[in-house]
């Protein structure tokens, strides 16, 4: 159930954006880039790493919204979790494994970053896009994470069955344009 008076028990996170389109539509945008933009990135690794912030996060709308798209992109739906109890273990390339733990590290003391969790990704072949944009992913995961857990947002199975899929192929942006219309929101593009 949602906290706020103004939004429906069920509401979701594009009612909210929806509510204050002059305020989310740009969010929305910048959201459709990070996870969907061009990047070294795949989107189904931007998906995985944001599930997995999520996870260490302990949100389980987040979590369980962006694992169905991990699903929908081809990945297993069980990584996210496997990388919260161990990066070295998990079922990932190697290449991967110091962004996962730079992702770990900035969700869980960002002032704990060093040069050398850098320098490990730059070993690794890595160049200062993907870094750079690891950095967004958990940024906004940990930002989202906090947004629906405060306004006590969560996702039911039905919602939860069409969000990997909806994510995949349409995206962010679009998302927010149909709640916006199907709301009676008016929109600011």
């Amino acid at each position: 159930m949602t906290y706020l008076k103004s939004l429906p028990d069920d509401a979701k996170v594009y009612h909210v954006f929806a509510s204050r389109p002059a305020l989310y539509e740009p969010f929305t945008e910048a959201c459709e880039q990070i996870m969907r933009g061009p990047s070294p990135l795949s989107r189904g690794d931007r998906e995985l790493i944001g599930a997995f912030v999520s996870a260490l996060n302990s949100c389980p709308y987040c979590h369980d919204v962006h694992n169905e798209a991990v699903k929908a992109y081809g990945i297993d739906a069980e990584l996210a979790q496997r990388l919260t109890e161990d990066i070295e273990t998990a079922a990932v390339d190697d290449r991967m494994k110091p962004l996962f733990a730079l992702a770990r590290k900035s969700t869980e003391g960002a002032y704990r970053v060093t040069q050398a969790d850098f320098d490990l990704a730059y070993e690794q072949g890595w160049d200062d896009d993907a870094i750079h944009d690891v950095i967004l992913v958990a940024c906004l995961f940990n930002f989202m994470n906090r947004f629906v857990s405060t306004l006590g947002i969560e996702a039911d199975e039905a919602y939860l069955a069409g969000a990997g899929p909806r994510i995949r192929d349409e995206g962010y942006a679009s998302s927010l344009d149909k709640t916006i219309k199907k709301a009676g929101y008016r929109s600011m593009t």
